[in-house]
């Protein structure tokens, strides 16, 4: 009769430890955790850098945007029916 602490037995194999003999470690567990860290970081500030660059982008076509309506209203002030009013402030 095999005793609950034998690890033969199927209670004492759940909790007993035994290291696999064979092939050693190909990498260290610290070292794919801080590679991992360092690619979500890239992952991360490389779609910022693109985040703002779009941004920045669209910030200055609505910019020339801007520019050519107000030269089209200087130019043509019955151009769109009623003259444009700007909101205060």
């Amino acid at each position: 009769m095999k005793t609950q602490g034998d690890v033969t037995s199927p209670h004492g194999r759940s909790t007993a430890f035994e290291a696999v003999q064979g092939e050693p470690e190909h990498y260290n567990g610290a070292v794919l955790l801080v590679s991992a860290y360092a690619v979500l970081w890239a992952i991360l500030l490389a779609w910022v850098a693109l985040s703002w660059k779009r941004q920045s982008a669209l910030h200055a076509r609505l910019a020339e945007l801007e520019r050519v309506i107000a030269d089209a209203d200087a130019h043509h002030p019955s151009f769109g029916g009623a003259p444009r009013k700007d909101p205060p402030g």
